[in-house]
């Protein structure tokens, strides 16, 4: 006798508190096929990803699996209510057997979901990933594509802003061979280079090996596809043995470092990293998110560095009074006190 690949729990939703059931798949019954380059997990007969989301039929409250169940505070827990009871729609049956176009649905729901409960961009990353691979088993390249480059901007937008505290649901190096892959996936073969350069050059990449190799083979296909597509000179190829040069990307808050590297009209810039203290990471942080929050525009940090450095250069052509670092900021104060 067969055994059902299915089977049923009763969950509770944290929202609502209504009682409902999920259907759920066997581990037994899942047999993986293929690999694909951006995570994504082919099955062959039948895939757990169409029953990973869960939602409630009552309010309609959507997440994953492993992570519906929460404890959400005060305040988050009321911006769900209201703003769900707001968006309540009419919606198939997603209790049972999934479909495609169902499983996607929920997706879209549990999107929904986290967008009203300001979820952290790596955590909509993840959903917009997993709504581009169900696209691409549909064979709808168009959404797929749309709902990637949502996924590789959110992605791009933790790994910059959110500062490492919630990045721990996923390593550096691997987020950062993510957005280089999906930038490739999308054609962006420039960029892809840059951010496969800089996963290399990621202190912790020699423990996650199959990252590494994956580096490796995406960064010779973007290479490869450079050279066929864009009909430009051939970026030059980092040692992947060795720590190439970084992309000029901000690098996460928690490393302590920032770099520079665009053009200017002084010149090009140089790329450069800077260890920094952890409350002069934080002052830079707030400042940039107060421009951002008062005039709505993005300010790099390493921006401010850089108007810093330039303030002293004119107030102070020339240093070379001082032997340490203390002496140096005393003497940087007094100086520019007087004038």
């Amino acid at each position: 006798m067969t055994k059902n690949p299915f089977f049923e729990q009763q969950k509770q939703c944290p929202v609502c508190n209504n009682k409902f059931t999920v259907t759920r798949v066997r581990s037994s019954a899942c047999f993986v096929i293929q690999r694909e380059t951006d995570f994504h997990v082919k099955y062959r007969d039948l895939d757990p990803l169409l029953y990973s989301i869960w939602v409630c039929p009552n309010c309609q409250y959507a997440n994953t699996d492993k992570e519906f169940v929460q404890d959400f505070k005060p305040h988050e827990l009321e911006r769900l209510k209201k703003g769900l009871s707001l968006l309540k729609s009419e919606e198939p049956d997603l209790s049972g057997a999934r479909t495609l176009p169902t499983a996607l649905r929920a997706l879209e729901l549990a999107i929904r979901t986290a967008m009203i409960r300001q979820a952290p961009a790596i955590v909509q990353a993840g959903l917009y990933l997993r709504s581009s691979w169900l696209m691409r088993d549909l064979g709808k390249t168009r959404e797929e594509v749309k709902y990637a480059e949502q996924a590789k901007k959110l992605y791009q937008q933790s790994f910059e802003k959110e500062w490492g505290h919630v990045s721990a649901k996923m390593s550096d190096a691997r987020i950062m061979y993510l957005i280089g892959e999906l930038n490739r996936r999308m054609g962006n073969n420039e960029e892809a280079i840059k951010w496969f350069s800089r996963t290399m050059s990621a202190k912790a990449i020699n423990l996650e090996p199959e990252i590494k190799r994956l580096v490796r083979d995406q960064w010779e296909t973007a290479r490869e596809d450079y050279k066929k597509l864009q009909l430009k000179p051939d970026p030059v190829a980092p040692a992947l043995d060795t720590p190439p040069s970084p992309a000029p990307v901000v690098p996460p808050a928690d490393t302590g470092q920032v770099h520079a590297s665009a053009k200017s009209s002084r010149g090009a810039k140089i790329k450069m990293f800077l260890n920094l203290y952890m409350d002069q990471i934080n002052w830079l942080k707030s400042s940039a998110n107060k421009i951002h929050d008062k005039h709505k525009i993005v300010v790099e940090k390493e921006m401010v560095i850089r108007a810093i450095i330039d303030a002293v250069m004119e107030k102070m052509p020339d240093l070379d009074d001082f032997k340490s670092e203390e002496e140096l900021k005393h003497l940087i104060m007094k100086r520019l006190n007087v004038d």
